[in-house]
C-alpha cells in the first residue's frame, strides 16, 4: 500500500513538472498590440505659439510734450482717417507762433529801413560820394536781415507745425481697441516701447495676423504661401484659416531655465476671415509644411532603429502567422501619429505597436501572442528620427 501511495506521488509530481514547463514555455511568448496599415492623406505640420495683431495695427503717441485736454474717442469706436483722437493743450505752442510772428514783424521793418539805406548808398557810392567800406557795410547789413528774415519763416513754420502737432488725427480706417491715457495726463514724446509713451492704438480688424516665434530648427521648414491651421483660445471650437507672409532675418535670444539661450524666428501669419477676434489674443497656428492625398501611413509606434547587415536603419515588426519579421524601412514625411513608408511595407502588412518594452527586446523571427491594436505612440526604441 505504502509503495503505491509512493508511485501516486511521484506520478503527481511528474505532471507539475509537465504543467508548469508548459506554462513557462507559453509565458515565454512575447505579447504585443499590432495594427493594419492602410493608405491615406497625411499632413506635416510646424507649430507656432504667439499673438493676434492687426494687418494694420498704429500705436498713437504724442510728437509734442503737453497735457492732454480732450480725448473725444472711447474703446471700440470706428475712426476713419484725419479723424481727431486726442487734444494736447495748444496754449503754450500758440504763444510760440506769436512770439514767432511778432520777430519776423519786426525784422520785416528792420529789413525795410535795410533796403533803403542800400540802394540810397548804392546810388552815391556809384557817383564816387561813399567811400567803399560805407557801401559793404551797408550792403552786409541789408544781405544779413535778408538771411535773418529766411531763420524767421522757418522758426514759423516750425511753430505752426508744432501748434498743428497738439490735434492728434488718425492715420488709418479702423476701430479704437485700446485707450491708455486719460484727460488731464501728460503727453510725451518718445520712441517705440517707451513707457507711457502710447495714448491709444488704432487697429484695422478686417485683416488679422498671427504674430509667433519658431524654433530655429523648424523655421528652415517654413516658406511664405504655406496655410496654416490657426486655433485661438477664445473661439475653441473654430479653426482659422491662414497663410505665411513673412518670415522674419533677425533671430530673437531667450534664455531657457536651464541657462541655455534658445533661438527663434519671427512668423507672421495672415488670416482669411479673423473679423471676430481681437488683437492680444493667444493664438496657436499649425503651419502646413508637407501633405499628401494617399500615402501608406505607419503609425510612430511601430517605427525603431536597429542595425541592420551592420547599418543603422529605421525598422518595424511585420506580424505573418504569430512570427514578428524585421523590415528595413524608407519613411517620407511625418503627422503627429503616423509617418509615411515609401519602401519596406504596403497596405495591410499587420506591424507590431507596442508595448514598448517589449518591442525593445523583441528579434526578427520571435514567436508573439496579439493581443490587439494599441494606440502607443512612442517608439520602441531610440528618438523620434527627423525626415
Amino acid at each position: 500500500m505504502k509503495k503505491i501511495f509512493i508511485a501516486v506521488g511521484v506520478v503527481l509530481i511528474i505532471i507539475l513538472v509537465l504543467v508548469f514547463n508548459l506554462r513557462s514555455s507559453k509565458s515565454g511568448i512575447k505579447k504585443i498590440r499590432v495594427e493594419v496599415i492602410k493608405v491615406g492623406p497625411i499632413m506635416s505640420t510646424v507649430r507656432a505659439e504667439g499673438e493676434l495683431r492687426a494687418k494694420y495695427q498704429v500705436e498713437i503717441g504724442a510728437d509734442v510734450m503737453g497735457r492732454i485736454v480732450r480725448i473725444p474717442v472711447e474703446e471700440g469706436d470706428h475712426v476713419r482717417v484725419g479723424d481727431t483722437l486726442c487734444l494736447i493743450d495748444p496754449s503754450t505752442y500758440e504763444a510760440k507762433v506769436e512770439q514767432v510772428k511778432a520777430r519776423l514783424l519786426a525784422d520785416l521793418s528792420r529789413l525795410r529801413k535795410a533796403k533803403s539805406d542800400f540802394e540810397r548808398v548804392e546810388k552815391l557810392h556809384s557817383m564816387g560820394l561813399v567811400s567803399d567800406a560805407s557801401y559793404e557795410e551797408t550792403y552786409s547789413n541789408f544781405q544779413s536781415l535778408k538771411a535773418q528774415i529766411s531763420v524767421d519763416s522757418f522758426s514759423l513754420k516750425e511753430a505752426l507745425e508744432s501748434l498743428k502737432k497738439t490735434v492728434i488725427t488718425s492715420p488709418i480706417d479702423g476701430e479704437v481697441v485700446a485707450v491708455y491715457k486719460e484727460e488731464g495726463e501728460m503727453a510725451i514724446v518718445g520712441t517705440v516701447n517707451t513707457p507711457g509713451s502710447v495714448i491709444m492704438v488704432v487697429a484695422d480688424r478686417s485683416k488679422m495676423q498671427v504674430s509667433a516665434l519658431v524654433d530655429e530648427t523648424e523655421v528652415i521648414r517654413i516658406e511664405k504661401g504655406q496655410r496654416a491651421k490657426v486655433t485661438v483660445d477664445a473661439f475653441p471650437d473654430t479653426v482659422f484659416e491662414g497663410v505665411v507672409v513673412r518670415i522674419g532675418g533677425v533671430p530673437e535670444r531667450s534664455v531657457t531655465s536651464s541657462q541655455t539661450e534658445g533661438v527663434s524666428y519671427p512668423v507672421e501669419i495672415e488670416l482669411k476671415d479673423g473679423k471676430k477676434l481681437l488683437p492680444g489674443m493667444s493664438a496657436v497656428a499649425d503651419i502646413v509644411v508637407a501633405e499628401k492625398d494617399s500615402a501608406i501611413l505607419l503609425p510612430f509606434s511601430a517605427v525603431g532603429s536597429r542595425e541592420v547587415k551592420g547599418e543603422r536603419k529605421d525598422v518595424v515588426f511585420v506580424v505573418k502567422d504569430r512570427i514578428a519579421h524585421i523590415r528595413p524601412v524608407k519613411l517620407g514625411i511625418s503627422s503627429e501619429r503616423f509617418v509615411e513608408a515609401l519602401e519596406g511595407v504596403k497596405e495591410g502588412d499587420t506591424v507590431a505597436v507596442g508595448p514598448f518594452k517589449v518591442l525593445q527586446k523583441l528579434k526578427d523571427g520571435e514567436p508573439v501572442e496579439i493581443l490587439g491594436k494599441g494606440k502607443n505612440r512612442k517608439r520602441f526604441y531610440g528618438k523620434k528620427t527627423t525626415h
